[in-house]
């Protein structure tokens, strides 16, 4: 066992415990926010905040398996979108629940193409809803089509909400450390690069052995799950005012302290 290993597998039973806090805290707190539907950052953050939470849970059931990265890497997208989206809440939290209006008639196509029934009311109201939403996710080509009074592509919309790549929301959310130094080595074993993979191999003596086991992959794992859910329970403290914010600050701090220390020893 290398000395980055065995330091991690010493630092994993706190981890986990730091970890469990913060999910008995965030637990706390989500049983009891107020909630306006014409909120719409308010439901996206609410969305946000319960699928970190269920990632963070993966991760500790994972244990030790490579695949937490898998998760983390999700992890690190899905705070860097809420951060991104909290910069111009009413717009861009409208902004993302429109998109599901998009998603909705794809599907839609995809039936009629495939000879199947949609339902005349349930076919009206997704077309209304792409006439009041659809513009703002028209992609450039279709934007000069329109302009040049020319037909529209059979889709015309683009393929994710925010018309951004993953790397430039990071880096508007300054976010770039986050990026260079996890996602995008967790996105390495994610896309199955030989980088990616390298981190499960052994060579014992005349064999290759893929390892299931990587306490150094379940730390950063834990690192970063702790630190993406902390900033999302403070996004939905600061957005709905649950009165919360000193036990974030007070457990990210000891948190923070802790592992400083833990670190120049």
């Amino acid at each position: 066992m290398d000395s980055l290993e065995q330091k991690a597998q010493q630092d994993l039973p706190g981890l986990r415990r730091w970890v469990n806090d913060l999910l008995a805290l965030t637990d706390e707190i989500v049983q009891r926010v107020p909630y306006s539907e014409e909120d719409h950052f308010g439901f996206m953050a609410l969305c946000f905040i319960g699928k970190q939470v269920d990632h963070t849970k993966s991760i500790l059931m994972l244990d030790e398996s490579p695949d937490v990265a898998l998760i983390a890497r999700s992890i690190i997208e899905g705070l860097c979108q809420l951060l991104w989206t909290a910069r111009d809440p009413c717009a861009r939290g409208l902004q993302w629940r429109a998109y599901s209006y998009i998603q909705d008639w794809r599907v839609m196509r995809e039936k009629i193409v495939a000879g199947e029934q949609v339902d005349k009311e349930t076919h009206a109201r997704i077309e209304k809803e792409v006439r009041l939403y659809g513009d703002q996710f028209l992609r450039s080509e279709a934007r000069k089509k329109r302009a040049k009074g020319e037909p529209l592509p059979k889709d015309p919309y683009r393929k994710g909400w925010t018309g951004h790549q993953v790397r430039q929301i990071c880096e508007e959310v300054k976010g770039e450390l986050l990026y260079l130094h996890l996602y995008r080595p967790f996105s390495d074993y994610h896309h199955w690069s030989p980088s990616g993979l390298g981190i499960t191999i052994e060579r014992r003596q005349n064999k290759v052995v893929y390892s299931s086991r990587l306490p150094q992959c379940t730390a950063a794992a834990l690192t970063t799950a702790f630190h993406c859910l902390l900033q999302t329970v403070e996004v939905v403290d600061r957005h709905l005012g649950l009165g919360v914010t000193g036990r974030v600050v007070e457990l990210r701090d000891a948190f923070i302290a802790r592992y400083k220390v833990q670190h120049r020893s």
